[in-house]
């Protein structure tokens, strides 16, 4: 299936860098900002910012009480901005080792919080140009960081399945998702590629979101496109964006609206936020 780029439409202007996005049950779409901050944008498009967290905000998610998760990867911090604008930070290091690039958030319905490091590397950049596998996902419960899983090539966006069975994190640079068992204390376990190994020559995997028909939509930004693999683990390309003409190196993915048949991008080179109906609903998150 394909989508056609006309059918495609922007909410919200004026943000940099919207990494992260996610969408409020009331329709409000939030958008990660390079300024340290979190732009606000209502259903009706007007754009507003609030909080003042530092660093390089990168991928969000939303809690249970809606405070705005946010995996700073500009000051190695995992921060929970409160709606009235206050911030508080959840982790800077996990059993005595530094996480310097925090990447992306998950909150589960058990109110544990996932967070993928990056690289161990304190250069983004080193360890995008020389990838090496010192990516991590961080298991935050109570209070309390431990690291579940290591090895990962320049570990991504996270996601878990319906029934919290699985947790499955993009390897960017090793251009592969992987699928990990969690086991009843949290650990990761069993871990395996999950569809095509490597996706495609451009298909450095970045920001990843579950669907309820169980499809694993996967952002793709070296190749301005975007696709989901199937439960049958295939790969099925919906939009494709060569010229960079609304897909502007995309990032992340969500849904929201009504009944969450709308998919919302987040970008890095974006200045708002593309958004487009999609043939399956998104899956029900916590905050949702």
């Amino acid at each position: 299936m394909e989508i056609d780029l006309n059918e495609i439409n922007i909410i919200g202007a004026g943000i940099m860098r919207p990494e992260g996005v996610m969408v409020q049950k009331d329709g409000t779409v939030l958008a990660a900002d390079a300024r340290g901050q979190i732009a606000k944008i209502s259903p009706y498009g007007k754009t507003s910012f609030y909080g003042d967290v530092g660093g390089t905000p990168n991928g969000i998610c939303l809690d249970g009480e809606g405070n705005c998760i946010i995996a700073n990867i500009g000051n190695g911090r995992c921060q929970s901005l409160s709606r009235d604008g206050t911030h508080s930070v959840l982790m800077t290091e996990a059993e005595g080792k530094r996480i310097p690039t925090p990447n992306f958030p998950f909150v589960d319905s058990k109110d544990r919080l996932w967070v993928s490091n990056s690289s161990y590397r304190e250069d983004i950049e080193d360890a995008i140009q020389n990838p090496a596998p010192d990516g991590c996902i961080v298991l935050i419960k109570k209070g309390r960081a431990r690291i579940v899983a290591e090895g990962i090539y320049f570990a991504n966006g996270v996601a878990l399945n319906v029934d919290e069975s699985n947790l499955y994190v993009a390897a960017t640079t090793q251009r592969v998702v992987l699928q990990y068992k969690i086991e009843t204390d949290g650990s990761l376990t069993s871990p395996e590629v999950y569809g095509p190994s490597p996706l495609a020559e451009l298909g450095y995997p970045d920001g990843i979101a579950f669907d309820e028909a169980g499809n694993l939509w996967v952002t793709f930004p070296a190749w301005n496109a975007i696709g989901f693999i199937t439960p049958e683990e295939e790969l099925v390309m919906v939009l494709e964006d060569p010229r960079g003409i609304i897909l502007k190196r995309p990032t992340n993915i969500c849904f929201g609206w009504k009944n969450l048949e709308t998919a919302f991008i987040g970008s890095l080179d974006g200045t708002g936020i593309p958004n487009f109906r999609v043939p399956y609903p998104g899956m029900k998150l916590v905050h949702q």
